[in-house]
């Protein structure tokens, strides 16, 4: 029996503002969080490598650091001996906010009356990840009440990245607000004081609402923390990346070994002469300016490393799971892939679904068989006659089957179905037509040679 988290207990979770911060790098993918450690230690004084055993010197160890990630950036940088001879030859695919969006929506367990909605919402949506057609619009166009799209709206408002779905600046703002339980200040002056709060009044606020001047200014610190474009995380015209794998999985004495990329980010840590320093120079009241300066920078940097770490071991964790729930792909290939579900694996966890999309998404394993990307071992299942087959192997086997054909007379899709349906392989025609378009595979016309 499949454990999934309760719908209600999804839309209610609650993210504490320190979670909250610590999610945007567990969504980052490896060259993006490279280049987020490269700019903190270009720019908090109180961040250093350590210093390795022997010749070389800390300043030596940030110099190789800054060369790897130099190379990483030109997409020159080789991976261990562990992945594929060529993968350095491989690039990222670019993550959009629609592809983000529907993996989250398809671990709900929606009826259809709203899974259509919230299709369509998706799709409406501008690069910002705001909502450009009104409930009604949409409501009209697919023949449904308004009522449903609002519950799918409801529903998308729920998802990664916080924010995503609004109608509005307020709205957008008040989503981040309540995910973040950041309390009744805030989400008042967003919804009444929005502009007020804009040109930074902050003691005109605080008489209007009877509140401190130190309480308004708190509120609106965390409002600016906040991203008024959520959809813009996903949207970047930087070439593509050279894929660095996060983890890397290989068969070790009993079932698979999971490691952790350690040669991702180099080992980070607190300067302690900086330590000193911020100590001495808050000694006694002298110097406050300066020790409370350094002290921001050391908080700032140890914030860094824990979320740093927390990705690295959340990254593992669930690399472990699903190489635990796909024992026969390690051994035998990707025409073994089993079905796996993300509520399943956060279940597992015991965290919410969508840290599970934020984990894989844009985040690559490295296994015996190359380099994959996370969410390519997450897909629907089908029953075959050996067991259950997940569907980006159905789609493998119909890749195979098209490669090995007399292009002279091409397999139709009924052809195709056939062959499946007598491989064990229950599945319609229809989803054999969608399945081959996904993986680009032309029409039996199309393919056809010596017309």
């Amino acid at each position: 029996m499949k454990i999934r988290p309760s719908p209600s207990a999804r839309q209610e979770q609650k993210l504490s503002p320190r979670l909250y911060q610590s999610l945007k790098i567990l969504r980052m993918a490896a060259p993006e969080l490279m280049e987020l450690v490269q700019k903190n230690l270009e720019e908090n004084p109180v961040l250093e490598i350590p210093e390795p055993a022997g010749p070389d010197t800390a300043a030596g160890a940030r110099k190789l650091w800054q060369d790897l990630a130099a190379a990483n950036r030109a997409g020159k940088r080789r991976r261990p001996g562990a992945a594929p001879p060529d993968s350095s030859e491989l690039v990222s695919t670019p993550v959009t906010l629609t592809d983000h969006l529907n993996l989250q929506l398809a671990l709900e367990d929606l009826p259809a009356s709203q899974m259509k909605p919230g299709l369509a919402i998706i799709a409406s949506l501008d690069s910002r990840g705001y909502l450009r057609d009104s409930v009604e619009d949409i409501a009209a166009a697919l023949g449904n009440p308004a009522t449903a799209v609002l519950a799918a709206l409801a529903v998308v408002q729920g998802f990664d990245p916080p924010g995503v779905g609004a109608r509005s600046l307020p709205e957008c703002l008040l989503i981040q607000l309540r995910q973040m339980g950041a309390g009744r200040l805030p989400q008042v002056i967003v919804k009444d004081h929005l502009a007020a709060a804009g040109r930074g009044k902050t003691r005109k606020i605080a008489r209007e609402l009877n509140a401190a001047p130190a309480q308004v200014e708190k509120a609106m610190e965390i409002i600016r923390g906040l991203n008024p474009s959520p959809g813009s995380l996903f949207d970047s015209d930087e070439p593509p990346a050279a894929i660095i794998p996060d983890v890397y999985v290989h068969p070790g004495g009993e079932g698979v070994e999971v490691l952790a990329n350690r040669e991702l980010l180099p080992r980070l840590r607190i300067s302690k002469q900086y330590q000193k320093i911020a100590a001495a120079a808050g000694g006694g009241g002298r110097d406050t300016e300066t020790a409370s300066y350094i002290t921001s920078r050391i908080a700032e940097a140890r914030k860094l490393i824990r979320d740093v770490e927390q990705r690295r071991v959340t990254m593992t964790r669930v690399a472990r799971t699903v190489a635990a729930a796909q024992p026969d792909f390690f051994q035998l290939g990707p025409g073994a892939l089993a079905p796996l579900n993300l509520a399943d694996v956060a279940a597992q966890l015991d965290v919410h679904p969508s840290t599970i999309s934020r984990a894989i998404i844009g985040k690559y394993m490295s296994t015996p068989f190359g380099v994959f990307e996370m969410r390519y071992f997450f897909s629907a299942g089908y029953q075959a006659a050996g067991g259950p087959l997940a569907a980006t192997a159905v789609k493998k086997r119909l890749q195979e089957l098209v490669a090995a054909e007399d292009r002279r007379r091409p397999l139709s899709d009924q052809k195709l179905t056939e062959i499946l349906n007598q491989d064990g392989i229950s599945i319609s025609r229809r989803t054999v037509a969608k399945y081959r378009e996904e993986t680009a595979i032309p029409s039996s016309r199309e393919r056809r040679i010596g017309k």
